[in-house]
């Protein structure tokens, strides 16, 4: 007879929720820099955050022609408080690198699926952000040290933000109080994101990574005034703007 299992320690694998950094092949400088400007200042705006390297895209020979270390992505990372917890991709070099630095390696190999033909049945094209979004409501002040985070959805404050306390959103951010702390939308990576705050005298503002800091004081127009922050596409790279809103 088999005696029931009294072990005082069950372990089950879950599947954790975490940031996932996909990368496209490129020199590995040019790979690390991009990945840089993604984490923002540090601490950043991923800081305590788990996160995945995706390196699907890239093939065998494009990781050994680029160099490609994983040692210095997690160095990276790690600096950035964040802690790189999982590495996909199609490479038995990654594997292996991975496994020398105790992360998990997920395979990016998927079953191939022939498509429809054209013809009978088209792929209707799906722009990536513009499905409906959730909203995370917070109808009391976020006091300095706390960290809320919106996932996949717009976050609306209504009060303070205080000094020290971190707002994320994957969508837009509204803050309709003083916005002191640091406010951050398209933080998975949606360029159209926007920040929106009633009383403007933060420490850190960012959209889908792009980021400005105000060490050196606040423009005049915004200081203490409602004040929209934005993506401007206009230039190359792309820049963040403040513009002063008239809300009365």
């Amino acid at each position: 007879m088999n005696k029931p299992n009294t072990a005082p320690l069950d372990i089950k694998f879950a599947k954790i929720k975490a940031v996932t950094f996909s990368l496209r092949p490129a020199p590995l400088q040019e790979s690390i820099d991009a990945l840089k400007k993604r984490l923002g200042p540090t601490p950043g705006v991923y800081s305590a955050e788990p996160a995945v390297l995706d390196f699907s895209a890239w093939t065998e020979a494009e990781l050994i022609e680029h160099g490609i270390g994983l040692g210095t992505y997690a160095n990276l990372l790690k600096a950035a408080g964040v802690h790189l917890v999982e590495v996909r991709g199609h490479s038995a070099l990654l594997e292996t690198q991975a496994e020398e630095l105790g992360l998990r390696y997920e395979s990016g190999d998927t079953e191939t699926v022939e498509p429809a033909p054209q013809a009978t049945q088209p792929h209707p094209t799906v722009p990536e952000f513009d499905s409906a979004r959730r909203t995370m409501v917070i109808d009391q002040p976020v006091r300095s040290g706390q960290k809320i985070y919106a996932q996949g959805a717009d976050l609306v404050i209504m009060g303070q933000v205080s000094a020290g306390a971190e707002v994320i959103a994957d969508g837009n951010v509204h803050v309709y109080g003083v916005l002191r702390g640091r406010a951050l939308a398209g933080a998975a990576g949606d360029t159209q994101a926007r920040i929106v705050s009633t009383c403007f005298e933060a420490e850190l503002v960012a959209v889908a990574g792009y980021y400005l800091t105000f060490e050196g004081g606040f423009p005049e127009e915004n200081r203490s005034k409602p004040t929209l922050i934005h993506l401007d596409h206009g230039s190359e790279p792309a820049v963040l703007r403040l513009k002063a809103i008239n809300i009365r």
